[in-house]
């Protein structure tokens, strides 16, 4: 599968990318980032670090958008860390942040083949938006879009009713469903929600279990590092705010979503968000029983199986980290 991936790259989307290097069945095309979990620039430098450190060498990755449409930017270092990945150093990168802009990377790629491209969208919908007005028949030009984002009769991670990626660009949000209204089913949107997204979780025994299994080498691979450093932040950040000591990888879901390598059954819906009430900024609403009669934009994801989740990213990291590397690139697994 041909993908382009849009981050906001802190940790969840960091284990994304970790588990998208581990895949033999995709074709990463190119990266770009928005700001959210951190800012644009930072989150394309992290982005490129962590490929690197997987042993994924040569992708494009652009800086994005760097702020909202018209709300203030927002970041968290308080759920990522100041840096976006927790308590994780990270090497100096070989490559470089490509010199151009997002937009050119994905209208290159998305022109030059229509309707082969998968977008992966785990950050606030910024160039989504932007992509939009510059380029309107991007629907078209895209396979499909998969957003994890938003909340439904579920209550929200920033404010009581709001996600986080909806609430920090809620404007770009209500754009780009609006974009999709009247397309058919089965290329509409696929939303990954709170819902859905906060059972996903890793647990301290999980992260001892992916780091024993991963081999007898009692010295980390710097991919295990990574992820280590970056969990043991969330861990903490999570049982701070009451959930325990774990992590809700939303993130690592989309992804796979996007790859069809999990169950994810959807309502097909209209979705809107809010964006003039401070109080209910971000919250994003589906006509569940069709009271409006407005036109589906999205497929909203309503059940997957979470141990499933977990087992694959398991599986296929442990065999990441023990895939020998190509000759001249010692970061394979190093």
């Amino acid at each position: 599968m041909r993908l382009l991936a849009d981050v906001d790259t802190g940790i969840d989307d960091a284990l994304a990318l970790c588990w998208l290097a581990a895949r033999e069945d995709v074709d990463l095309v190119g990266v770009s980032t928005t700001s959210g979990n951190t800012t644009a620039r930072q989150a394309a430098e992290n982005s490129l670090a962590v490929l690197e450190i997987c042993g994924v060498d040569g992708v494009e990755v652009c800086v994005g958008t760097p702020a909202p449409l018209v709300v203030p930017a927002s970041t968290t270092p308080e759920t990522h860390g100041d840096h976006g990945l927790g308590n994780a150093t990270l090497p100096q990168t070989r490559g470089s942040l490509s010199s151009r802009g997002f937009l050119d990377l994905w209208l290159d790629e998305l022109r030059a083949h229509p309707g082969e491209t998968t977008l992966l969208v785990t950050g606030p919908l910024t160039n989504l938006a932007a992509a939009l007005r510059a380029e309107p028949g991007l629907p078209e030009l895209l396979a499909r879009v998969v957003i994890m984002g938003g909340s439904f009769d579920h209550p929200g991670n920033t404010t009581p009713t709001a996600e986080w990626n909806s609430w920090v660009d809620p404007h770009a949000a209500a754009e780009a469903y609006a974009a999709w209204e009247g397309k058919p089913a089965d290329r509409l949107p696929i939303v990954c929600s709170l819902g859905v997204t906060e059972r996903i979780v890793i647990t301290p025994e999980r992260l001892a279990e992916l780091i024993t299994g991963a081999g007898p080498d009692p010295q980390r691979p710097q991919v295990l590092a990574l992820i280590a450093d970056a969990l043991e932040f969330y861990f903490d950040f999570h049982a701070e705010y009451g959930y325990g000591r774990l992590a809700q990888v939303h993130d690592l879901f989309a992804a796979m979503v996007a790859l069809d390598a999990v169950p994810w059954p959807a309502m097909t819906t209209w979705v809107g968000v809010e964006t003039t009430s401070e109080l209910t900024r971000g919250t994003t609403v589906r006509d569940a029983r069709n009271l409006w009669r407005r036109t589906p934009n999205a497929r909203v994801v309503t059940d997957t199986d979470p141990d499933r989740v977990w087992e694959l990213f398991r599986d296929d990291l442990t065999r990441l980290v023990n895939r020998p590397a190509p000759p001249g690139n010692s970061a394979r697994g190093a």
